[in-house]
């Protein structure tokens, strides 16, 4: 009997000692189906593994830009698909304002990132970035609160997106401009964007490898160079390296080594993409092959 009385109190000191050294972050971005792909899949997974409660909020509109989440903020429009992951669990809470989502929990981090096909366009960003950090941290419920940019990443070579003209159908020409385009951001706003998440950078490091080979399905490309429709993200390997990515510019803790993976991604494929997320934390501003 003692025994087992001993061996009970042990384990519930193993819990209460897992418990206190897990910490919740609460994370908000406001964007659209580009930061779907990066944080409704594998993140919360991969912080669970790395010790990190994450509370995932996304204020999504798809296609939307820097200028139109200002006007709706402005506007104070219901318009926007607030859709939250607690505790693994993913839940679409239907239109709200954007008032409504910052608010609703005290967000540790919350991120901006512009529409894809204005990303490389530096003309794009203002002055709706500048008004939107004005407004969220006006309304932050946490004082340290942090804010951070999203970079996003450029489309397939063979993509038919029609944005993809203001590049000139180039990836690589994209790839740079979005990278300079967020660069331009970060200093312009040194005292109010505190980091960013170099997920375009990540991507475009695992397009040196194996894992953007195509992949063919009942007669279909399913693998368009990480994406499923030549711009955004497959739902497998392109999701999970944007998700590393996030988990570790969030979290300081570098993916490489974590067990959690998609179904159907060997274990090797699964490294390449993880170090192809912390190549890009180390060097967000250029290709590491």
């Amino acid at each position: 009997m003692m025994r087992r009385i001993i061996l009970l109190a042990i384990t519930c000191a193993a819990v209460v000692a897992a418990m206190a050294q897990e910490r919740t972050l609460r994370v908000l971005a406001i964007g659209n189906s580009f930061s779907e792909d990066a944080v409704e899949q594998y993140l919360w997974e991969l912080g669970r593994e790395a010790g990190v409660n994450l509370i995932i909020g996304n204020a999504y509109r798809g296609g939307w830009s820097l200028a139109a989440h200002w006007k709706d903020a402005s506007t104070r429009a219901a318009d926007t698909e607030y859709r939250k992951v607690v505790g693994g669990r993913r839940t679409n809470l239907g239109k709200r304002t954007i008032k409504d989502i910052v608010t609703d929990e005290p967000w540790d981090v919350i991120t901006l990132q512009q529409v894809s096909q204005e990303a490389g366009r530096e003309e794009s960003y203002e002055p709706s970035l500048s008004l939107m950090i004005g407004y969220v941290k006006a309304l932050a419920t946490n004082d340290s609160v942090r804010l951070g940019f999203h970079q996003t990443w450029a489309y397939a070579q063979d993509s038919s997106h029609g944005g993809f003209a203001y590049y000139d159908r180039n990836q690589f020409r994209m790839y740079a401009s979005i990278v300079a385009a967020v660069e331009e951001a970060m200093q312009n706003h040194r005292g109010d964007l505190q980091f960013y998440i170099p997920t375009g950078t990540a991507i475009q490091n695992a397009r040196t490898t194996a894992l953007a080979d195509p992949v063919v399905g009942d007669g279909q490309p399913v693998n368009r160079e990480l994406t499923r429709d030549g711009f955004h993200l497959n739902y497998t390997i392109g999701r999970y390296i944007a998700a590393c990515t996030w988990l570790e510019a969030l979290t300081g803790i570098s993916p490489v080594g974590l067990k959690t993976r998609p179904q159907g991604v060997t274990p090797g494929q699964a490294e390449l993409a993880q170090r192809a997320a912390h190549a890009a934390i180390e060097v967000p501003v250029a290709v590491t092959p």
